[in-house]
C-alpha cells in the first residue's frame, strides 16, 4: 500500500518546505517533484544555502535528467555557498506554467534567504510546510517544536499553513520510533490549529499495522531516500 502526494500540492502553485536542519526537507522536496513531474512542469528550487553536504545539489545529475527544472541558489563552478537567489528563481515563482517545490534551508539565515519573495509568495498563494522530525536537536517535544515554527514565521513574515511528519533515524528507523513522533506532531498542528498533512515514511517500513496507527492522525507518504548519508 502506497500513498501518492496529495493534489494541495498542486492546488496552489508554490509549495515550500521549512524546517530544522537535518529534519529531511530535501528528501521530501525531491520525492514530491519526482512524482509530479511525471504530470506537470515542476520547478525544483534549491535555496537551502546551510547544508552543505546533504543537499539537493549532491544529487543533481540525477534530478536534471528526470523532468524537472532544478534551480540552485549558489553560484555555478563555486565552492561555497552564498545567501543569493538568481533571477532564475524570481522568474520560476513569478511564472503561471509549473508548479514550485522550494527546499528552504534549517535555520534564521536559511530562512531569511527565501523571504525577501513573501510578498510574491502572499499574491500568488502558497503551501508553506513545516516538516518535523522528533529526532533531530530541538524538535523532541511539542514545546521546541512550536518555539522552531515561531521562529521561522518571524523571519519569513509568513505563516506555516501545515506541518508533515518526517520523524526517522535515517537507516536505523524502526516502526515504533515513526508511532512514538504521531502523538507530538498531533499536538503541534493543534496547537498551532494547522492541519497535520502527511507522515512520510521510507518505502522498507510498509507495514500493514503500522500504516493503519498513521491513518489514525494523518495521510501516508512513501518515499525513497536518493540523498545517501
Amino acid at each position: 500500500m502506497c500513498m501518492t502526494v496529495p493534489l494541495s500540492f498542486v492546488n496552489r502553485k508554490t509549495n515550500i518546505f521549512v524546517g530544522t536542519a537535518g529534519s529531511g526537507k530535501s528528501e521530501i522536496a525531491l520525492n514530491v517533484s519526482l512524482e509530479l513531474g511525471e504530470f506537470f512542469n515542476v520547478n525544483l528550487i534549491d535555496a537551502d544555502v546551510i547544508n552543505l553536504y546533504y543537499n539537493l545539489r549532491s544529487v543533481k545529475e540525477f534530478i536534471e535528467k528526470k523532468n524537472i527544472n532544478f534551480i540552485s541558489t549558489h553560484f555555478e563552478g563555486k565552492s561555497i555557498d552564498l545567501p543569493i537567489l538568481s533571477g532564475k528563481v524570481y522568474e520560476a515563482l513569478n511564472g503561471q506554467n509549473a508548479v514550485n517545490i522550494v527546499d528552504v534551508g534549517g535555520d534564521e539565515i536559511g530562512s531569511a534567504v527565501i523571504g525577501q519573495f513573501r510578498e510574491l509568495f502572499f499574491k500568488k498563494g502558497y503551501n508553506l510546510f513545516y516538516v518535523a522530525n522528533i529526532y533531530r536537536p530541538f524538535n523532541s517535544t511539542k514545546e521546541e517544536i512550536l518555539e522552531n515554527m515561531s521562529e521561522i514565521e518571524n523571519i519569513l513574515g509568513m505563516n506555516i499553513t501545515a506541518i508533515i511528519n518526517n520523524s526517522h533515524l535515517l537507516s536505523e528507523t524502526k516502526p515504533e520510533d515513526i508511532l512514538k513522533s504521531l502523538k507530538i506532531v498531533q499536538d503541534v498542528a493543534s496547537a498551532k490549529d494547522i492541519p497535520y498533512v502527511l507522515t512520510v515514511v521510507e518505502e522498507k517500513l510498509f507495514e500493514q499495522d503500522l500504516l493503519e496507527e498513521i491513518k489514525k492522525y494523518s495521510l501516508v507518504y512513501a518515499i525513497k531516500r536518493y540523498i545517501i548519508r
